[in-house]
């Protein structure tokens, strides 16, 4: 297997800097410009002499984790079919891309190919699952090239138009459908989405997923790290920005793990043994010592446009190199440079855009664009802005005809390279096509609730916004007691308690209630404002139907009553010695207060579930307040693989209780 990597896209334009060669070129002219493309190089190639007064940058892990592991806290693909597959009308044009033999694509092959994507099936499977290779993410179902005529600069090899992305193992994904054949799935990683091979990932259920999100993560932090399991025989790759959950840890290696498949296509987990010499507990600390590793890890690598032949873009070199310090960022060149605060630099002169990009820029944080590439501020030097940057090569002008100087990997340069090359026009220079600065990447901290609640649109200045167009303030400000918290919570306050989702059947500890901290007017935006408008909302759910069947009122709104039909579903494949809990169940919908309170009950919005109170315990029913529960733990896992939280798991313990409440879980099925 070959190693990884990811980004840029068919909309980052060659034209700038990211040329390729003009026709098929003399010896003569190749010596000319493997020699032209040496004296470009006119500094250290390394990061340590830029790194010497780094200021130290604090992360959001929480932000990165979210942004990062994405695909799982999706319930479906994020995107509408007609932009998800915009490839087929893009590539599905005929006489006009040629193949690794340079001759025009058949139009027949190119049928076949669009043929094979399955359109109707879009979107039928949204099923979670998890690299265990690293895969070349492809605009199309093939492994063929598409290139444009060789003859035009900035085209041919090694521009393959279908390359969307290298993905890493043990990459978050989520799965839309597959190819007509079953040998392609179209999916969703965090920063892409595109064609990757069936053999290239697993299926994951939500419990794997869980315990995946929960455990310590490593950074690799050298490329091309050979992974090995406990027997020390090779199973992969690893490039930076890889990132691996680890078990264990002692004085000379990482234990950690990824998922391969087993004989019957299921996610089995393997362990792996890996030095710490190659890797760090994320996120790294943004420092010297670490800036310089990751960087020379990067540098000299070959040019790969968007991964091609395993190797890194401009915008997969930005991304990889800040992944290991906590920082995600999107794909593309275009989406990076608009994930932060962005200062422009269009209309300045090259000494005016200089001077402003050494007042704001943050070394090795700070992201500079120009149209179709981008480049990492690397710092000062000698009164000059240096950048890093993964570069295909400086355009060039003889007699009229563009070309290119090629470059062709990695490096440290200024602003004006190319410039003491006599075919490198001015207006071909970097500086003279800069158009900003990103000055930092944003590091928001992001919750659940906009990819769990279809009624959610946004969050925003501290505000819900609502599909139908009202919004809710997200938090008050207010600092609460637990008592406050009951009568009073905003929605912030519905996740100040962690819920432990899959967790061993423990007695709760003191107060520890994850999720009875309900805000009724986000229920009502939901479910229905008023008695009668939750009970248009009502469907009916088919429970345990292979044991006797039973209709159950739920809420259809949110998905909630198709995500119990779930629970029931599986649920009604256990063994019978499960049944005599399940058979009788004490309430779904009864629109009511909470005993002793003036607060509406989850079971009023129809969005709760009490199985038989046979086998419950109830903290108001018992006087010495003492934590007992008789529910199979198989049992408690389904609803919590489905979103159900379990009373049980409340230091006011209701263990007959179950309440549909997706945005407490990292990842539900």
């Amino acid at each position: 297997m070959i190693s990884i990597r990811h980004i840029f896209l068919f909309t980052c334009s060659l034209f700038v800097v990211t040329g390729c060669a003009l026709k098929e070129p003399s010896a003569e002219t190749f010596v000319a410009q493997k020699t032209a493309s040496k004296e470009m190089l006119l500094y250290p190639q390394n990061v340590d002499f830029l790194a010497q007064n780094i200021t130290p940058q604090s992360v959001a892990q929480n932000d990165f984790t979210y942004r990062y592991y994405s695909p799982w806290f999706r319930t479906h693909v994020s995107t509408n079919k007609e932009d998800a597959l915009w490839a087929n009308k893009s590539y599905g044009l005929k006489n006009r891309y040629y193949g690794e033999n340079l001759q025009l694509i058949d139009g027949a092959e190119i049928d076949a190919i669009i043929n094979a994507t399955n359109v109707e099936a879009y979107g039928s499977i949204n099923a979670h699952a998890i690299m265990i290779q690293n895969a070349q993410m492809r605009n199309l179902p093939t492994d063929k090239p598409f290139f444009k005529k060789t003859t035009l600069p900035g085209e041919g090899y090694p521009f393959d138009y279908l390359q969307t992305s290298r993905i890493h193992v043990a990459e978050p994904i989520i799965i839309s459908h597959y190819s007509k054949d079953g040998a392609w799935a179209f999916i969703e990683s965090s920063f892409a989405s595109g064609w990757i091979p069936f053999e290239s990932f697993v299926l994951v259920d939500a419990k794997e997923r869980t315990e995946f999100l929960s455990a310590i993560k490593i950074a690799i932090t050298k490329d091309n790290v050979p992974l090995y399991n406990g027997k020390q025989r090779f199973i992969t790759y690893a490039k930076v920005g890889a990132i691996l959950p680890i078990l264990s840890e002692d004085d000379d290696f990482f234990h950690a793990y990824m998922y391969t498949r087993d004989a019957t296509f299921n996610a089995q987990r393997l362990e792996l043994r890996i030095p710490k010499s190659f890797a760090q507990t994320v996120p790294i600390s943004f420092n010297k010592e670490n800036l310089s590793q990751i960087g020379d890890a990067l540098l000299g690598e070959k040019y790969g446009w968007g991964g091609f032949l395993a190797n890194r873009d401009c915008s997969a070199m930005t991304r990889d190199f800040l992944s290991p310090f906590g920082i995600w960022i999107p794909r593309n060149s275009g989406a990076q440079k608009s994930f932060g605060e962005y200062v422009s630099l269009k209309d300045l002169t090259p000494k005016e855009k200089e001077a402003m990009i050494l007042k704001n820029g943050i070394a090795f944080l700070s992201l500079i664009y120009l149209k179709g590439h981008i480049m990492l501020y690397a710092g000062e030097f000698e009164g000059k802005a240096l950048v890093m940057q993964n570069i295909w090569g400086v355009r060039t002008m003889e007699e009229g005809k563009e070309g290119r100087n090629v470059i062709g990997k990695a490096i440290i340069s200024d602003l004006y390279v190319g410039a003491n090359q006599p075919n490198v026009p001015e207006n071909g220079l970097l500086i003279n096509r800069v158009e900003g600065i990103t000055i930092k990447p944003a590091n928001t901290k992001s919750n659940n609730l906009v990819q769990k609640y279809p009624s959610i649109k946004t969050i925003k200045d501290n505000t819900v916004f609502f599909m139908n167009g009202s919004s809710l303030p997200y938090d008050d400000k207010k600092v609460k007691t637990f008592d406050e918290l009951l009568e009073n919570a905003d929605i912030e306050d519905m996740f100040s308690q962690k819920y432990p989702a899959f967790a061993p059947i423990t007695e709760p500890a003191l107060n520890d209630d994850p999720g009875r901290f309900r805000n009724d007017a986000f229920l009502k935006k939901l479910y229905g404002s008023s008695k009668s408008e939750i009970e248009k909302n009502l469907t009916t759910v088919n429970w345990l139907p292979n044991h006797g069947g039973k209709k159950l009122q739920f809420n259809k709104n949110e998905n909630a009553s198709a995500q119990l039909q779930k629970v029931s579903d599986e649920l009604d494949k256990l063994p019978e010695e499960y049944m005599k809990y399940l058979k009788k169940v004490d309430g779904t919908y009864y629109f009511r207060k909470i005993a002793k309170t003036e607060r509406l009950s989850a079971h009023s919005y129809g969005i709760a579930i009490d199985l038989d109170t046979h086998y419950s315990r109830y903290w108001q029913w018992d006087k010495t307040h003492s934590f007992h529960n008789e529910f199979p733990k198989e049992i408690i896992d389904i609803f919590e693989k489905h979103g159900f939280i379990w009373g049980g798991r409340w230091y006011h313990y209701d263990t007959m209780h179950f309440e549909y409440r997706p945005e407490l879980f990292e990842s539900i099925d």
